[in-house]
């Protein structure tokens, strides 16, 4: 597995979750809301059964163009983001990142980051916190198998029809360059 690494994605953040545990448990909290460009509108969770399975690479664009905070609470993924930002010096850049339950990191990722991820354990579970409402009008799926190169780390057993075929590279970058025209 060899990704595209890049030095960075332009920013994108990557923290580790704080925990404190006790006899009762532990009580964990996610990167600190208040460093956010934007409130965040909504949390989601993804629950992924099957080991393999790819969900992505999706992106909204303006004027519902979302930042994330993307953790994985239970088992491991394999996470990748790409730029979409026409004045970013990593526009057209990708990168990758295993989160996990067990190295608790989270990534913050700003508006105009298409994003996806493999689970590399079944049952894996994550977590989303979102600056901006689900607009099926305004989102797209980039091919996780086409122009971006991304070498999935294990056998895919699972992808979505929308994912599989989706947009190439450069018609997401210039659906959302031209999202900020409007």
């Amino acid at each position: 597995m060899k990704p595209n690494y890049v030095p960075e994605i332009d920013g994108v953040r990557v923290t580790r979750l704080k925990s404190e545990t006790d006899a009762r448990g532990a009580f964990v909290k996610f990167h600190p809301l208040r460093d956010l460009e934007s409130p965040l509108d909504s949390v989601a969770l993804s629950i992924n059964p099957n080991l393999g399975t790819i969900r992505g690479m999706h992106f909204q664009v303006e004027p519902f163009a979302e930042e994330k905070l993307v953790t994985c609470i239970q088992g491991s993924i394999f996470d990748v983001i790409v730029d979409l930002r026409p004045n970013s010096r990593t526009f057209g850049k990708w990168t990758s990142i295993e989160l996990s339950a067990a190295n608790a990191l989270q990534a913050y990722l700003p508006k105009g980051i298409a994003h996806g991820f493999q689970t590399l354990m079944p049952n894996s579970i994550v977590h989303y916190s979102l600056s901006s409402t689900y607009a099926p009008e305004y989102s797209y799926s980039i091919d996780p198998f086409g122009d971006l190169g991304i070498e999935w780390p294990i056998e895919v057993h699972l992808v979505s029809e929308r994912d599989a075929g989706g947009i190439s590279l450069s018609s997401a970058g210039q659906k959302y360059a031209d999202s900020l025209k409007n």
